[in-house]
């Protein structure tokens, strides 16, 4: 796409027989190419807040050439709109090649939620869906507010995050794989394990919620409790708000919505 907007830019330009007229047309198509990598970019990010809902984990299927969400349904013996609504699709025509798709499929199948998601070591397993556990939406209510309060941290900023994240479903992993309620990356548990000496599974409902508070607790600490900050931080990272600036103001406005909910 770059290299396409550069030949057009540079090398039409550059003609003496270039008009403004041809400019115009010009920006106007590298415009519509422009918007039309964001759609795509758009479309793919959907399938992060995939929900397979209760009892059911997500089998992830990467979308090839010549694929339709009709034909795909099919194969996986799901109904088109079922599996629209799962991967938040709102127009089922639109697919993209290289889109993670969530396919919902029984817990047992995969998982018993009875194995560990910790190695002796403290690595993390990735795609665990055997140490997964259930949980119900009043469940995880009533840990997130016992959690915030031991923490010291705000109730609705992490019932907030936890919804914006995975709707308060433990029994899920994204396509990215991010675990759980908080969604938390194996990479982090393991990084928060090793800064509190802890053994926290992130596969485990309390486990998991406790790692999002350790988080969330130390990006408080960090940005002096500035909440706007705080709430970019969990999702955009420390580092990148500190240096950056926050760049992910539709997220900071969901969670920010949903605490006054809260």
């Amino acid at each position: 796409m770059r290299g396409l907007i550069s030949f057009l830019r540079e090398g039409w330009s550059s003609s003496p027989r270039f008009s403004i007229y041809h400019q115009a047309m010009l920006l106007a198509l590298i415009t519509l190419l422009s918007l039309g990598t964001w759609a795509i970019t758009l479309a793919q990010a959907d399938a992060y807040g995939a929900n397979p809902g209760p009892g059911k984990v997500c089998e992830w299927y990467t979308v090839l050439a010549g694929n339709s969400l009709e034909r795909i349904s099919r194969a996986y013996h799901n109904s088109t709109r079922s599996l629209a609504h799962v991967n938040n699709i709102t127009n089922i025509n639109r697919i993209f090649i290289g889109q993670r798709l969530c396919i919902p499929i029984i817990a047992n199948r995969r998982s018993g939620g009875t194995a560990s998601g910790l190695l002796p070591n403290g690595s993390v397993r990735g795609f665990a869906y055997n140490a997964l556990e259930q949980s119900s939406p009043s469940q995880v209510a009533s840990l997130l507010r016992q959690t915030a309060a031991r923490h010291g941290l705000p109730a609705n900023l992490l019932m907030a995050i936890a919804w914006q994240e995975s709707g308060w479903n433990q029994h899920v992993i994204a396509h990215d794989g991010g675990i759980g309620t908080m969604q938390i990356m194996p990479s982090t548990a393991q990084g928060l394990n090793r800064q509190v000496r802890g053994h926290y599974d992130p596969y485990k409902l309390q486990d998991n919620i406790e790692l999002g508070a350790i988080y969330l607790h130390s990006l408080w600490q960090g940005f002096h409790g500035d909440q706007t900050k705080v709430i970019s931080a969990y999702n955009q990272g420390g580092w990148s708000v500190t240096h950056q600036g926050i760049s992910n103001w539709p997220y900071v406005r969901s969670v920010q919505a949903l605490m006054r909910r809260y």
